[in-house]
């Protein structure tokens, strides 16, 4: 597959609710070719108290767009919370599993992730759950609605990646993402994934990029 051009001016992400999408895209997010001026340190949230305590990385953190979030899904919503324009710019958003063919329109790359349902759910609550403070999962309201969100949400990305094999490139690990993108790895890329090759398999998940080329 021909790269992405880094004439992009944003990468598009999406994955249900314990999806680790969160999780992919962090391993991305600080790459020199990202606009970072969105990041803001009362909007972040880790899953253990002690990673905040060891001076680590955030689990979740910068703008989720969508449904109870500051911001929308719509295109007028997606420069707003940059303080800068330099960089392209991550708008993940768990909606854009519902308009994955109209974002197509756009022509910028899309990061898909997916996990089976169940273990999005399971992951979900044992990273958080109803504690998670950031992003706000409130309009998901009970355990019953979330899962029937989660499973909607992975059937839409399920039937996407059908009809756009195409257009669709699996990536095993951050490295093969970021050079898809064509954008450089971040320095410490390699202290995440210790090098291993089926990064993302090992946690379960599997990592899609749509391109128009």
């Amino acid at each position: 597959m021909t790269s992405q051009t880094k004439t992009n001016e944003y990468i598009l992400a999406t994955g249900a609710p314990g999806s680790r999408w969160s999780g992919v895209v962090k391993g991305i997010y600080f790459s020199k070719d990202i606009n970072h001026s969105d990041y803001q340190e009362d909007k972040t949230f880790y899953f253990r108290e002690e990673d905040e305590e060891q001076g680590k990385k955030p689990n979740h953190f910068a703008t989720y767009f969508g449904a109870g979030q500051e911001y929308g899904v719509q295109r007028e919503e997606w420069d707003k919370p940059f303080k800068d324009s330099e960089g392209i710019k991550i708008i993940k958003s768990h909606d854009f599993a519902y308009q994955l063919e109209h974002l197509t329109n756009y022509g910028y790359p899309i990061i898909i992730v997916y996990r089976p349902p169940i273990d999005c759910f399971e992951w979900w609550h044992e990273a958080g759950g109803w504690d998670i403070k950031y992003p706000n999962y409130s309009n998901y309201v009970d355990d019953n609605y979330l899962f029937l969100e989660i499973e909607n949400q992975c059937a839409e990305i399920q039937r996407f990646l059908q009809y756009n094999k195409s257009h669709i490139t699996k990536c095993e690990n951050p490295y093969e993402l970021c050079d898809n993108i064509d954008i450089s790895r971040p320095d410490d890329i390699f202290a995440m994934t210790q090098g291993r090759y089926n990064f993302y398999e090992e946690q379960d998940t599997k990592v899609y990029l749509w391109s128009r080329q």
